[in-house]
């Protein structure tokens, strides 16, 4: 009930212009702790995330936008940590080490290059494993980047459309109030 009404009194200000900017810096923090705080902030970034989209009409892509801007911080910093010889600290961090995730997306980025890493994006794989398996493809960073990032905005598109389109017209807060309440919301329906 306290995590509920806490993303209720949050979902009131969806709208406003400092709300994208909290789920990017939920969003960087996620990314950057490598999902090791993914129980609370991953749960923080999602509920960000519903309530960004559906409380903006004609802007609902920044949510889309403040989410792949997130995992190409991550990228980022674990193109870093690879280039400065930080592998096997990456991987044991990232818990990625020895993962079939890893040794599939090694084997797609080595045999297809950037079109498997595209692919990969396109998984529910961790943005390390793309990192790392670009790396060990010997791809130039932009390469990883861009590969990285458009099939996450593809993604986090497609999952704010399905928001917006599909809760036949809620407002954030009666979304909220239907799926962690039960509670049934006083909205329009459509005929």
């Amino acid at each position: 009930d306290t995590c509920a009404t806490w993303v209720l009194q949050i979902a009131r200000h969806g709208g406003s212009w400092w709300m994208p900017l909290l789920l990017l810096a939920v969003c960087i923090l996620n990314s950057l702790t490598a999902g090791l705080f993914v129980a609370a902030l991953g749960a923080v970034q999602v509920a960000l995330f519903g309530i960004v989209v559906m409380s903006r009409k004609y802007t609902f892509i920044l949510g889309p936008i403040m989410l792949s801007i997130g995992g190409l911080v991550a990228a980022v910093t674990h193109i870093q940590i690879m280039s400065s010889g930080g592998v096997e600290l990456l991987l044991e961090k990232t818990g990625v080490a020895g993962s079939t995730w890893l040794d599939k997306a090694t084997a797609w980025a080595g045999q297809y290059g950037f079109w498997g890493l595209m692919v990969i994006g396109l998984t529910p794989a961790p943005t390390a494993v793309a990192v790392i398996a670009g790396t060990i493809a010997k791809m130039d960073a932009y390469t990883v980047l861009t590969a990285v990032f458009i099939p996450r905005i593809v993604k986090t598109t497609l999952v704010a459309l399905g928001l917006r389109f599909g809760t036949d017209q809620m407002t954030a807060e009666d979304f909220v109030r239907k799926q962690m309440l039960g509670e049934e919301a006083p909205y329009p329906k459509k005929e």
